[in-house]
């Protein structure tokens, strides 16, 4: 590879990483009608293009979220309380829920425990902000998807969040039905590489010939 090619791969390399740190796709309805399954959106990044602390009520962020691993432990203590307006804010620990107080909120009042686990495991959310709040001293978010019947079991901190959505007169950025490829390359990810596979054992058993 002389140069010129090598020049050209990194251009094209730089550009495309570019392009997709400034995009997310969607992988459930729960931001339905704003957001469907398969849409590419278009984002910001956090701390390069906006801050945390100017993300606003309304905006549609994606953020660093703990409670989807850990659902059926909190399905269990909200059974046990009897309580559905209950928020959490999770920590690396033993496995213990510790009561820290109560919030209020434009919302309503919630019951803020803190949730100890083993490993604590992060997945990325695209759902909105209903509130902007403080406890304890430091500032947090409460966000629900549109589609969601309650609010995420989780109270945000600024520093879980990732990316904002673009949004042009309210309306997000989206791709419609892009990020099926996305979506389709995780689920069905071995049969992508058996396909390489085959292709080079073709390659290979031509060559021979």
């Amino acid at each position: 590879m002389d140069k010129k090619e090598l020049t050209e791969w990194i251009i094209f390399l730089v550009i495309l990483f570019l392009i997709w740190s400034h995009v997310d796709v969607v992988v459930s309805n729960s931001m339905y009608p704003v957001l469907k399954r398969g849409d590419l959106v278009i984002v910001e990044n956090a701390g390069l293009e906006f801050n945390p602390k100017d993300v606003k009520v309304g905006d549609i962020v994606i953020y660093n979220a703990h409670w989807p691993a850990y659902e059926n432990i909190i399905f269990k203590i909200d059974e046990r309380l009897g309580e559905r307006n209950i928020l959490y804010i999770f920590s690396e620990g033993n496995l213990e829920a510790k009561y820290l107080g109560n919030l209020n909120s434009k919302l309503g009042t919630f019951k803020v425990f803190n949730l100890s686990v083993p490993q604590l495991y992060e997945k990325p959310v695209i759902h909105r902000v209903r509130d902007k709040v403080q406890f304890l001293g430091k500032d947090y978010l409460i966000i629900k998807g549109d589609n969601n019947p309650i609010y995420d079991p989780e109270l945000v901190s600024l520093s879980q969040i990732r990316q904002r959505v673009v949004t042009i007169n309210g309306y997000p950025l989206v791709i419609p039905y892009v990020g099926y490829l996305s979506i389709y390359a995780k689920e069905y990810w071995y049969l992508i590489v058996l396909g390489i596979a085959l292709y080079y054992l073709y390659n290979y058993l031509r060559g021979r010939k």
